[in-house]
């Protein structure tokens, strides 16, 4: 059946259709900025949390300075640092183990021995590497050093042993 119009009010009736349909115009392309600007402040946040937990771990100290190159630097696989954080006349004020502080008395070597258990019995393959300043007396570490034995004994796993590096300025 053919069309009853004629060509020339085709025309107008599909140029009239075509403009209620487009009316707005060209469309203009913009940039949407709300990801990169979201992506952004979770970078700046993660960076500020990390330096953070950076800082927790970090006691000024004295380290001492091997005489041979027997020594090495630890990787960072899976690892924990104990510092013996110094005190007056070679004597330690206190041990840390990340965020939390243990008194320098058998009570706080029975904390931080049951801390490191628990650390053990998370990660048998853990690291910890102990910190100490170049002039806090052998009978601080020891104790420690003895915890640490301990704690891999007790943390109910057969492969858990005990990994001690004692941590040391390295000479250039």
């Amino acid at each position: 059946m053919p069309c009853q119009f004629p060509i020339a009010d085709r025309r107008k009736l599909i140029s009239s259709v075509m403009s209620t349909i487009y009316k707005r115009g060209n469309a203009d392309v913009q940039a949407n900025l709300t990801p990169m600007i979201d992506v952004t402040f979770l970078l700046i946040v993660f960076f500020v949390l990390v330096s953070q937990i950076v800082e927790v771990e970090h006691v000024d100290m004295d380290l001492p300075r091997p005489l041979h190159a027997a020594s090495h630097t630890s990787g960072e696989e899976s690892r924990t640092v104990i510092n013996i954080m110094p005190g007056p006349d070679g004597r330690a004020a206190g041990y840390r183990v990340g965020a939390r502080e243990f008194p320098a008395d058998e009570i706080g070597i029975a904390g931080l021995q049951q801390r490191v258990t628990e650390l053990y019995s998370a990660n048998p393959n853990l690291r910890i590497n102990l910190r100490a300043d170049r002039n806090t007396q052998y009978q601080w570490v020891e104790p420690v050093m003895q915890a640490i034995t301990d704690a891999a004994r007790q943390s109910g796993r057969a492969d858990a042993v005990a990994r001690v590096n004692l941590v040391v300025v390295r000479e250039n």
